[in-house]
């Protein structure tokens, strides 16, 4: 299913393309492992209870200091760099934006959810949830589903996409973050990823016209 290619971007984002921040209101630490089907990554995540999302990896190869991520749920953007990076250098995209240069029409995404039954996972009572999707991908339908199992106040700890697991809590901890976790470095250049897209998407459909 073609929804995964979006979702692998926007999985910094959210850490997992099943979390909808905007039904959780609790603050919390996390240290989740996702999956591209291929190598699971550990990343930290904190969440501050209203739309703030701040994400530690472990660095691309060469690189010298830990991957950072901040990601704002309120507007839909999410700010990327290197620690230690000599180049000073932030990524940014806004996830409908990015969406939208691949092709992906969301405003009509269409989507039936239900309960598949009750659950336990790290120790905690879940409700796993089961979302079947059916998404416009460049004029094409693309149908799937996505699975999730929420605790009480809504944190998925764990997502799956048609299937197969994508994201999973590893350790849970509610409690306040410090604010200073989802500032972005100050002095960086900032780089609008979207514009890129927009672009390469442009050239693409100016090819095709031209066959």
């Amino acid at each position: 299913m073609r929804i995964a290619s979006i979702c692998i971007m926007l999985l910094l984002a959210n850490v997992g393309h099943t979390i909808d921040f905007n039904d959780v209101k609790v603050p919390f630490y996390a240290v989740v492992e996702v999956t591209d089907g291929i190598t699971p990554r550990i990343f930290d995540v904190h969440y501050d209870g209203v739309s703030k999302t701040s994400v530690i990896g472990l660095p691309p190869a060469g690189a010298p200091g830990n991957l950072r991520m901040v990601g704002y749920s309120d507007t839909s953007e999410f700010f990327l760099w290197v620690v230690n990076d000599p180049r000073k250098t932030i990524m940014t995209m806004n996830q409908k934006e990015y969406a939208k240069a691949l092709g992906a029409d969301f405003s009509a995404i269409k989507e039936n959810g239900y309960i598949v039954g009750e659950k336990e996972f790290i120790g905690e009572a879940c409700t796993h949830w089961r979302k079947d999707v059916s998404i416009e991908i460049n004029g094409k339908v693309e149908n799937g589903f996505i699975e999730s199992c929420l605790a009480h106040d809504n944190i998925p700890l764990w997502g799956k996409e048609d299937g197969k697991l994508v994201s999973e809590i590893k350790e849970l901890k509610r409690a306040v973050q410090s604010h200073s976790l989802f500032d972005k470095p100050a002095g960086y250049k900032v780089i609008d990823m979207s514009k890129m897209f927009e672009a390469l998407q442009a050239i693409k459909n100016t090819a095709k016209k031209l066959k």
